[in-house]
């Protein structure tokens, strides 16, 4: 288990170089494990899409060294729906690639984040074909999307129909986009000028990304606060706050930040009756893919404390975000609507300006807490 802070914006970095000499080059990758999508928290991931670090394992294939038609010395094919591109990688005596092969390939045998790279190559936008992967596949992510013979399925409550999965990015994309685990959705029979596609050869594997599942909003839950300390002492930002952490008695920390609200804004809004207010802390799922633990709390030397966490796998959790008091005893209330999926709140004092605030989900998949 650890704290680590929300993963920062990778810069530019050396990447790999390649190239292909004749047509119909291919790239044998080797049968294997790997982790497919990309790890909450990540800039550019979209949970709704990208798997959370999944295992695979896959067996053995070859793929295309270029987007078809795999010649160094011709432009790749653009325009072709999904069920074109599939006829022509037939014809070529392959089969159109399936994202986690794909993926695969992009990664490369250490699983880099980019084609190649840790980082983005703006140079790998301009000059694709001279940009390739830890296996050796060219123009992946770069300057281009590619269809792919996956299905992104439906989501209850989300998303309503299956479309076809498409990985890589066109050249004018955000770098985060030209991650290897950046997945988008275009239905089968549509067309693009910057979607193409490549070939894959030998048994199509049977491994998918699964759809996740959108859950309650809130649920309260235990978190034991020696193992809230054991976090932020893991953590710069937070091991000041790592001694002595407890949580607010629940009656009495809403009786306390109700009856400051009345007396400080008598004019102010009670709680809705839909609202519920809670010291506890909370497990928050806004979207499907995302799950988050919202803590409030106080520590050694008057400090108190409303952290927000990515849970990761194996019990991890990483910094989503972080709103830390000096000098402030509280307590702090956490509130949230079961109808409202994307914000809840917290008070030191019930609608008090400067002493309560919103925790939002905001539309990049980014955690703000603010105060109003």
């Amino acid at each position: 288990m650890d704290a680590a802070d929300e993963a920062p914006l990778a810069t530019s970095a050396a990447h790999r170089t390649g190239s292909a000499e004749k047509a119909g080059e291919r790239v044998a990758i080797p049968a294997g494990k790997f982790f497919a999508g990309s790890t909450p928290g990540d800039p550019g991931r979209d949970p709704t899409l990208e798997a959370a670090s999944l295992e695979v394992e896959l067996g053995a294939f070859e793929i295309d060294k270029l987007p078809h038609p795999n010649d160094p010395k011709k432009p790749p094919i653009f325009g072709a729906d999904r069920d074109q591109a599939s006829e022509l990688c037939v014809a070529a005596g392959g089969r159109l690639c399936t994202e986690l092969e794909w993926e695969r390939a992009c990664k490369g045998v250490e699983g880099e984040a980019y084609a190649g790279a840790a980082a983005f190559a703006p140079g790998c936008a301009k000059n694709p074909e001279t940009c390739a992967s830890g296996f050796g596949v060219l123009a992946m992510g770069g300057a281009m999307r590619e269809w792919t013979a996956s299905d992104v399925a439906p989501i209850k409550g989300f998303r309503t129909h299956a479309a076809a999965a498409v990985r890589g990015a066109r050249a004018d994309a955000a770098d985060v986009d030209h991650r290897c685990a950046h997945r988008v959705t275009v239905d089968a029979d549509s067309s693009a000028p910057d979607l193409g596609f490549r070939c894959c050869y030998g048994a199509r594997d049977a491994a998918t990304i699964p759809s996740p599942e959108l859950g309650a909003p809130f649920q309260e839950t235990s978190f034991p606060p020696d193992r809230l300390a054991a976090l932020f002492a893991s953590n710069p930002k937070l091991e000041a706050f790592a001694s002595e952490v407890k949580y607010f008695r629940k009656e009495a920390a809403i009786a306390t930040v109700r009856k400051r609200g009345e007396s400080r804004a008598p004019d102010a809004a009670a709680p809705a009756p839909a609202d519920v207010l809670t010291t506890s802390p909370l497990l928050w799922n806004p979207v499907p893919g995302e799950e988050l633990l919202v803590v409030a709390g106080q520590s050694a030397g008057d400090r108190a404390f409303v952290v927000v966490f990515h849970r990761l796998s194996g019990e991890r959790l990483r910094v989503a975000a972080a709103f830390l008091m000096e000098a402030e005893q509280g307590p702090i209330v956490l509130s949230y609507n079961p109808n409202v999926r994307k914000k809840l709140g917290w008070a030191i004092c019930w609608e008090c300006s400067g002493e309560a605030g919103n925790i939002s989900y905001r539309n990049e998949n980014r955690v703000a807490i603010t105060q109003k």
